[in-house]
């Protein structure tokens, strides 16, 4: 419960950038609503959302961010973020800070008084190394540091000597929208193995190369195997090439960027999602996979494992062990009940651990709490 007070008390979002396509941007998306939804369940509190890379019209629009939320936007421009939120955000009794880089301006604003408690969010690998001397105060100085996985936590514990009594880890929740399957949208016939990422060459870690040597090495004992590729990047054209050399280029299909309906038709169709990258923080992709009751391969690197739970919901597999991945596959493609079972207890893992209701519990809780502390520290 918020404690009664005669003033408006802000809560809000300090975002690199919210109302466009991109997996941070949906989380952004999630969090601001949590933030909508504690404000409307109590009347003395407003919620507003603040972002580097948005123009203000663009968030007014956006259908995920809630009216009740006051929204400015930088468009772009660093110093004018600086500005605005050094001398025009009213004081802010709790705020989350959407990425680790813009953690030094909470950290400014809570030296001149301007906020009372901030929380600052790690997506993954921006936070697995040593960071910059303003960084680490900008996390030192932050009333909690919210994890999506252990890994995470652990990991930027360890680098920067924060203690891990600081840091809070909350999952990300899967997408609950209803968005309909494309029904004029097919993959490929066969055996059909889905994968999600984007193909650019900063994120060769995703393990694309080792899907396709995966597929030659199967190319006898299961020729119907085929792999559906959905994204695009300065990549792909290497890729296709890596196919062609390794003689699976008849068994890739590179979809490119599809739209919502196509891609959930996608999801719809598939057999088994791979993607046994070295290096997620988390992996979004997994969770709408398993929402769509389909076993899921991942690496067993990073955030990955607190994701899927091998050999319940899925498979973990050592990044570049070619051999155990094409076992893997070998292996679900065989059993039929062992794929519905595994999609089943993915499905319900969606439903109690990445809810939407999930993630906003934990978020409205901290803002509670966050209030309730400064309300006890004034008495």
């Amino acid at each position: 419960m918020i404690p009664h007070k005669s003033k408006i008390l802000k809560i809000g979002l300090l975002a690199t950038e919210i109302a466009t396509p991109g997996g941070i941007q949906s989380f952004m998306q999630r969090v601001s609503e949590a933030i909508s939804v504690m404000a409307e369940d109590n009347q003395g509190l407003q919620g507003f959302c603040v972002s580097l890379n948005d123009n203000t019209d663009a968030l007014r629009l956006h259908t995920a961010i809630h009216s009740n939320l006051d929204v400015w936007g930088a468009a772009g421009s660093k110093s004018r973020l600086l500005a605005y939120a050094l001398t025009q955000l009213e004081k802010t009794e709790v705020l989350f800070v959407g990425h680790l880089g813009a953690g030094p301006i909470a950290y400014f604003m809570k030296l001149i008084g301007r906020v009372k408690k901030y929380y600052v969010i790690l997506h993954g690998i921006e936070s697995w190394q040593r960071l910059t001397p303003l960084k680490r105060h900008a996390l030192l100085g932050a009333d909690k540091i919210i994890a999506t996985t252990r890994y995470t936590a652990e990991k930027c514990a360890r680098l920067n000597d924060i203690p891990e009594d600081r840091f809070r880890i909350i999952p990300l929740c899967a997408d609950e929208r209803l968005i309909t399957p494309s029904s004029n949208f097919n993959l490929e016939v066969g055996f059909k193995l889905l994968c999600v990422a984007r193909q650019d060459a900063s994120e060769r870690y995703k393990g694309f190369e080792h899907i396709f040597e995966a597929l030659a090495l199967l190319s006898l004992s299961k020729p119907h195997l085929h792999l559906n590729l959905v994204g695009d990047g300065n990549d792909q054209l290497r890729l296709q090439r890596v196919a062609v050399n390794l003689g699976v280029s008849d068994r890739v299909t590179f979809l490119g960027r599809l739209s919502e309906s196509d891609l959930a038709a996608a999801y719809q169709q598939c057999d088994v999602f791979v993607m046994p990258s070295a290096r997620e923080g988390f992996g979004i992709v997994f969770l709408e996979a398993m929402r769509f009751g389909k076993p899921c391969i991942g690496g067993n690197h990073g955030g990955t494992p607190d994701v899927i739970e091998h050999g319940r919901s899925g498979y973990l597999v050592k990044y570049g062990r070619v051999q155990h991945l094409a076992k893997i596959i070998s292996h679900l493609v065989d059993d039929d009940k062992l794929r519905q079972k595994m999609g089943l207890v993915g499905k319900m893992l969606v439903e109690r651990r990445f809810s939407v209701a999930v993630f906003n519990d934990a978020y409205k809780k901290l803002i509670s709490n966050g209030i309730n502390e400064s309300s006890v520290s004034q008495k």
